[in-house]
């Protein structure tokens, strides 16, 4: 009975001693395993949340050079457009007005009704897109531009137009200034241009342009 007891009295303190040295070991390399665990997480999340800020970004930044050239290319194509839009009735204006006022005749020219077809044409069609292209200048050159050429432009347009029409058909009277005022409206045409030519090689034109007033 009396050895036994000593064997389970041995076994016992044999496994006490045996646990403790185990769960001490545990303990020691647990303290070595943690940092490594630690940092593969952290190199893990913050890594890979890091990628996705990263390609976001670059995706941001891809789609703003790619807004930025259509804008661009748009724009490009308004200039275009109404640039020959305004020259071309400019000079079915000028073509008119001087076959419209012969000197000391009073007598119309016989080229008088082909030009006048052909500034027609153009003022229809300049009339058929106005609002049109108003709004892109607007949208594309600024507020500034849209003014310029409605209300300066346009308005030159429109005044030297019916005194031509007048004198076409027999109604007006010719004043001597008709000429000086065509080459203004030319000059400010040509600028109007420039500006607009300007403005596409400094990119400064569409959303990605600097701030517009929007009046």
């Amino acid at each position: 009975m009396r050895f036994r007891m000593g064997l389970r009295v041995g076994f016992a303190r044999w496994f006490d001693c045996s646990c403790r040295r185990r769960l001490g070991t545990g303990t020691v390399v647990w303290k070595d395993v943690m940092p490594i665990v630690v940092g593969f997480l952290l190199t893990t999340v913050l890594g890979g949340l890091l990628g996705v800020l990263f390609q976001r970004q670059s995706w941001a930044h891809q789609y703003r050079v790619q807004l930025a050239d259509q804008e661009l290319q748009l724009a490009l194509r308004i200039f275009e457009e109404i640039s020959r839009l305004l020259d071309r009735r400019l000079y079915r204006l000028r073509l008119l007005a001087g076959e419209a006022t012969p000197p000391n005749t009073g007598a119309r020219s016989a080229l008088a009704e082909s030009h006048m077809d052909a500034y027609r044409a153009v003022l229809f069609e300049w009339n058929d897109g106005i609002n049109r292209n108003l709004a892109l200048v607007q949208r594309y050159y600024g507020a500034e531009m849209r003014d310029r050429l409605d209300n300066t432009i346009g308005a030159a347009f429109v005044d030297l137009g019916r005194e031509v029409e007048a004198l076409w058909k027999g109604a007006g009277q010719l004043r001597p200034d008709l000429e000086t005022r065509l080459r203004q409206l030319g000059g400010l045409v040509y600028h109007f241009n420039l500006e607009m030519i300007r403005a596409v090689q400094q990119r400064d034109v569409g959303l990605l342009g600097r701030a517009r007033p929007t009046a």
